[in-house]
């Protein structure tokens, strides 16, 4: 059967997750097409077509008449495109697709519900980053204009409102719809709510962008590498917070780190590559030997599965992550090591740097396992059966 699958996103591509599943179609003879936030598109030749849809913030809350402009672009695309299922992604493009009467999944990128708390500690947070975090003395508090203490308690009303209404759609459309989640801990809490449809596929890479990577050589020294873009968010998010961290790497100099995906100048120590594609992610992952998921300890952790440590995991890295982030410690089983705060990091690179033999073993055993279990292809199957389900 070659069903017709509409992608739809309130944002815009390259987006890995919607192309993985994307990629799942075309294995069955699928024609899969895209809707989405216009963007530079890495790899377009997955989608038969690519629709362009203009989202705001306003539109995300539900405003009627900024809501209604984007639903009739859907329509339009919906008439052209004459689509047997939508693959829904996130909690925008599914509410408003569920208003249209056609056959859909609910793919949820995020615990939308838990998620959206996070804005309140948002709110209450000067401007910052996740990488360095600054408490705010007298004289930069006495600085802030009655304007601002105006826009924030707006900003607090806005995100209150937020909450509210994506707490109401999350829990209309999984007692209607079949969702997809990105880990177990999300499947079980949606299981134990009426009418719950969940379908694990988590963020797992595909195998043919790992086949070829090779296995780990050895290698004594401790050696570490982050990988992510918050280096380049404008705002703290809670939940990625490692402030602190550079900066032990920077002046203790015992090992070297070594960050993809944003470079900042004013570590002279530590190395940073930039943004890097997928294939040069792998190589560069491969030459260290430690990966890391050093963000610091929050209640949200208990449902977050980034990508990273699976990546490194394939890579032949040993995988590091704070011991709050559950779903990662339950797949990566005993390759995982865990830690509780920076001290404790260290303390367990001293000991790994003065284990060269158990460093290797454990590289070797990370990647055998990622190989087995912890690739898209084991659980593709699960969107397949959310499609019957429609």
């Amino acid at each position: 059967m070659h069903l017709r699958v509409l992608h739809v996103s309130h944002e815009s591509l390259p987006d890995w997750r919607v192309e993985k599943s994307a990629i799942t179609g075309l294995k069955l003879g699928y024609r899969v097409s895209f809707a989405g936030k216009p963007g530079n598109n890495t790899n377009g030749t997955k989608f038969a077509t690519i629709y362009e849809m203009e989202w705001n913030s306003k539109a995300r809350l539900g405003i009627p008449y900024y809501w209604e402009r984007v639903k009739k672009q859907l329509k339009k695309i919906l008439k052209q495109e004459a689509p047997d299922i939508v693959h829904s992604h996130n909690l925008y493009s599914a509410k408003l697709i569920s208003e249209l009467g056609v056959p859909f999944v609910f793919d949820d990128h995020e615990y939308w519900s838990m998620s959206s708390k996070i804005l309140l500690e948002m709110d209450y947070q000067p401007f910052q980053s996740s990488i360095r975090t600054q408490k705010m003395g007298k004289s930069e508090m006495s600085k802030i204009t009655f304007k601002g203490r105006m826009g924030r308690i707006r900003r607090r009303l806005i995100d209150r409102y937020a909450i509210r209404i994506w707490t109401a759609w999350e829990k209309e459309l999984i007692s209607t719809t079949p969702v997809i989640v990105v880990s177990e801990t999300i499947a079980k809490d949606y299981e134990r709510q009426r009418n719950a449809r969940p379908f694990l596929v988590p963020n797992y890479p595909i195998w043919s962008e790992i086949e070829a990577v090779g296995s780990p050589t050895y290698q004594a020294p401790v050696d570490c590498i982050y990988s992510g873009g918050d280096g380049n968010d404008k705002v703290m998010y809670p939940q990625r917070q490692m402030d602190g961290l550079f900066e032990i790497f920077e002046n203790n100099k015992r090992y070297p780190l070594t960050i993809a995906g944003w470079s900042d100048p004013s570590f002279s120590n530590l190395r940073f590559v930039g943004f890097l594609s997928r294939p040069e992610m792998f190589d560069e992952m491969s030459r260290h030997t430690v990966g890391l998921l050093p963000w610091k300890k929050h209640w949200a952790h208990y449902y977050t599965n980034p990508n990273k440590p699976y990546e490194y995991a394939h890579a032949g890295l040993v995988v590091m992550c704070t011991s709050s982030i559950h779903p990662v410690i339950e797949s990566l089983q005993d390759c995982c090591v865990t830690f509780e705060d920076y001290p404790d990091l260290m303390k367990k690179l001293d000991y790994l740097q003065g284990h060269p033999e158990e460093l290797y073993n454990l590289r070797k055993r990370t990647r055998e396992l990622a190989r087995e279990k912890l690739t898209w292809e084991k659980h593709e199957d699960q969107i397949i059966s959310a499609y019957k389900c429609c």
